[in-house]
């Protein structure tokens, strides 16, 4: 889970932000977001309170709570959910209107029973040809590339209504 990523969008900022405003590498950024706070330096802390215009310790208190709630990241639009599948989160929150859409590409997938039966049946060749007209579809397909990165990567997400507002994304080999 991307720590940083979360309490950046939370702010309505990103890394990118971060680093203008402070000259911070990216590099340095997305290290750090891989890790848990107790391992983030003073330097960090004063980047990320300089761009979300917060005091340091606002921004440690903030950054600890996050940890503790366990936060999964959440995705309003496409680049929301892009940035989720580039830094691999293992839960994604999908809000807003943007949900809609997802909603619709969750329709035309099978359930976790119905794929089951489909494999077994055919031990296992299915899966091989449903992957191969997948990527034959979406290699003559109009779409853009953003849509089709995204639905190359959902493929590997569950996706679960948790209520009227939001869809909660979470990588299917979580469950076994």
């Amino acid at each position: 889970m991307g720590l940083l990523d979360i309490y950046l969008q939370k702010n309505g900022k990103k890394r990118y932000d971060v680093f203008k405003e402070t000259g911070m590498s990216q590099q340095m950024l997305g290290s750090v977001n891989k890790k848990s706070i107790s391992s983030y330096s003073v330097k960090t802390i004063q980047a990320i309170a300089k761009t979300v215009e917060k005091s340091e310790g606002t921004v440690l208190e903030d950054l600890v709570q996050l940890e503790k709630e366990n936060a999964y990241f959440e995705a309003f639009n496409v680049d929301d959910l892009l940035l989720a599948f580039k830094n691999k989160e293992t839960h994604i929150v999908i809000k807003g209107e943007y949900k809609k859409e997802i909603e619709e590409f969750a329709g035309g997938q099978l359930s976790e029973m119905e794929t089951l039966g489909f494999q077994l049946g055919s031990a296992g060749i299915v899966a091989i040809l449903a992957e191969a007209t997948f990527q034959l579809a979406s290699l003559f397909s109009s779409k853009d590339a953003d849509q089709k990165k995204i639905e190359n990567q959902i493929r590997s997400y569950k996706i679960k209504r948790i209520n009227e507002n939001e869809l909660l994304l979470y990588l299917r080999q979580l469950d076994y």
